[in-house]
């Protein structure tokens, strides 16, 4: 029952959090009887943003703080300028950010957007939101309090009629979708789920190569995987995305967990919306097997948020069970729930084991809430179009540790393609990085790539090679791992670029002697010729972990400024910030 004002949420997502995120507020609109709308910005028509009263805008940056792809085209039409000042007027609004505070453009599309509605006379309701995956309590730290207080200032604008009351905060969950089931007499095409709803851009890669390179005594197993394609061309920055599976075992678990409790669902499904606000996927509009689900669909390996615990809150008949989730849907829980979730990288099916009560009245329309879609996942290209005709190379960190739970922790889409063999195909989409790399040849480039970071300088490196515009006075790379010998990427290549004087080679072994070396140990070591580079207009990128090594990085810039550029402590720090808003100073990181 719909009895308060009109509410739209408009989202721009890069990997599917801020459009988690939007659906959440959507959700909780229903406690106080707001009519809601969740769509893609670039799926609403920008054109009757005019006519509209309440927007909640939630978006998350990208690169170089870039706006998502699904926003794209509703920002170039906000930045027009022969919209009027004042043509926003009637528009009240709020923004929530999702970045990393890792990157310099921290949350840039948000503080973009805000501002750009402000110069068109819409009026804030609030000040903007700004998440950081940096947060140990991820986006969720900012956004507890900040939708807490958004929904504060909408009842006094939009107050309940007299008598009425919000519903309650463990409000019944109206599933998104209904689910309907016949039996597996059916015949189905065998091939990927996802190959009739592809769209134009996507292609299929086969696997032609899967090689460990680092020794096989260290710890960590990296690998360089080698595609074919289909003749599709990229350029350097550019990024492959490809779309894993679930591995056979997570699945197996799965499906045993729910034979356990007398749960079968091996059937054919169609999925049909419920509310026109809430369409279900093209993937979904199709007839499905539940074992393609399972295997193609459903993330396994997904770590829950507050909403699954709302949901199991409400399917569970054990008291214990309910006092325990609802707890961690409340703000004060959230502490708990990262040290049960979180800390140890406790995924849903190791959840619904520990909920056994909740698990047995499970439906097939509830899965769908609780089990988010398996996203693609992006990877720098490792190679060049040019050198390496028709193929994709990318260089894969497969992603195994342990944490207190007794079970080692897998990533799924870095264990998936470590067990391809040659043969194998995969389907795959490019996209433009985040990384702009001068046209102009004679630009001299400085590249800090430790670890799997030299991905996309090695792309780079070799596209110059190709065009015979490589040279150890143009092209400086600074890699860094932990040994020489046990896990140097690439290690022949590199040092036959520097045998030939097409590369500038400087390498930090981090454990090859007693004192740990770093690569902003090895800029500050050889800051003449760093600092020669930047005199002749250099540009520098930073690819690698988040965590401590971009801002260290850039402080040993800083340095080099002052020790062999003679500048203040000011000086050098405003020649860097000049470097990162004119792109001369990209960064490349992740979590």
């Amino acid at each position: 029952m719909f009895i308060n004002e009109r509410i739209l949420i408009l989202y721009g997502s890069q990997t599917g959090t801020a459009q988690d995120l939007a659906e959440n507020i959507w959700r909780e609109s229903k406690r106080f009887y707001f009519k809601s709308t969740v769509k893609s910005m670039d799926d609403y028509n920008v054109l009757d943003l005019i006519s509209e009263e309440c927007v909640i805008f939630v978006c998350s940056t990208t690169g170089q703080g870039e706006e998502p792809d699904n926003m794209k085209q509703f920002w170039r039409f906000l930045l027009r300028k022969n919209i009027p000042s004042d043509s926003l007027s009637n528009l009240k609004y709020a923004v929530f950010g999702l970045g990393d505070s890792s990157y310099t453009k921290f949350n840039f599309a948000a503080k973009r957007l805000h501002k750009r509605l402000l110069q068109l006379g819409a009026q804030a309701l609030q000040p903007l939101g700004l998440g950081d995956d940096q947060h140990y309590l991820g986006y969720d730290g900012a956004a507890d309090p900040w939708i807490e207080t958004l929904w504060s200032k909408l009842l006094l604008l939009y107050p309940l009629p007299r008598g009425v009351q919000p519903l309650a905060t463990n409000l019944p969950i109206t599933p998104r979708w209904s689910v309907q089931s016949s039996t597996l007499a059916e015949n189905l095409n065998n091939q990927s789920i996802y190959y009739a709803t592809k769209h134009l851009d996507d292609f299929t890669v086969t696997v032609i190569d899967n090689s460990r390179i680092t020794h096989p005594e260290h710890f960590q197993d990296v690998r360089l995987i080698k595609l074919r394609t289909e003749g599709q061309e990229y350029v350097p920055g550019d990024v492959v995305l490809l779309r894993p599976r679930n591995l056979q075992w997570q699945v197996d678990a799965f499906q045993a967990l729910l034979k356990s409790h007398n749960l079968n669902f091996d059937c054919i499904l169609r999925v049909k919306e419920n509310e026109p606000e809430m369409p279900v996927p093209p993937v979904l509009k199709q007839k499905v097997s539940f074992q393609q689900m399972c295997e193609e669909y459903f993330d396994l390996m997904t770590i829950p948020r507050r909403h699954t615990f709302k949901v199991l809150a409400q399917i569970t008949d054990n008291e214990l069970e309910k006092e325990k989730c609802l707890e961690f849907t409340t703000a004060e829980g959230q502490d708990d729930l990262y040290t049960y979730c979180n800390r140890p990288k406790r995924n849903i099916v190791e959840v619904l084991q520990d909920f056994p009560y909740a698990t047995k009245n499970l439906t097939k329309e509830i899965l769908f809430e609780i089990l988010p879609p398996i996203k693609p996942r992006e990877f720098s290209i490792a190679s060049s179009c040019k050198m390496h005709e028709n193929e994709i190379h990318v260089l894969l960190a497969v992603v195994k540790y342990k944490t207190r739970l007794a079970k080692e922790r897998f990533g799924l889409c870095s264990n998936y393609l470590a067990e391809m063999k040659p043969g194998d195909e995969i389907s795959a989409k490019l996209k433009k990085g985040s990384f702009r790399f001068p046209t102009n040849p004679t630009i001299p480039i400085i590249m800090v790539g430790p670890g799997t970071g030299v991905a996309p300088f090695r792309n780079f490196i070799f596209e110059r090679f190709a065009e015979g515009m490589s040279s150890n006075q143009n092209l400086l790379l600074f890699f860094g791992c932990r040994n020489k010998d046990k896990d140097f990427h690439c290690k022949d290549e590199f040092f036959g670029l520097e045998k030939e004087r097409q590369l500038n080679l400087i390498c930090a072994y981090s454990r090859d002697q007693e004192d740990k070396v770093y690569v902003q140990h090895k800029i500050l070591e050889h800051r003449e010729t760093v600092w020669d580079f930047l005199q002749r207009d250099g540009h520098i990128f930073v690819a690698g972990n988040a965590k401590l090594m971009p801002q260290e990085v850039r402080e040993a810039f800083v340095k080099v400024c002052q020790m062999s550029g003679g500048m203040t402590v000011e000086g050098a720090e405003k020649f860097i910030a000049t470097m990162e808003k004119q792109n001369k100073y990209q960064t490349e990181c992740w979590s």
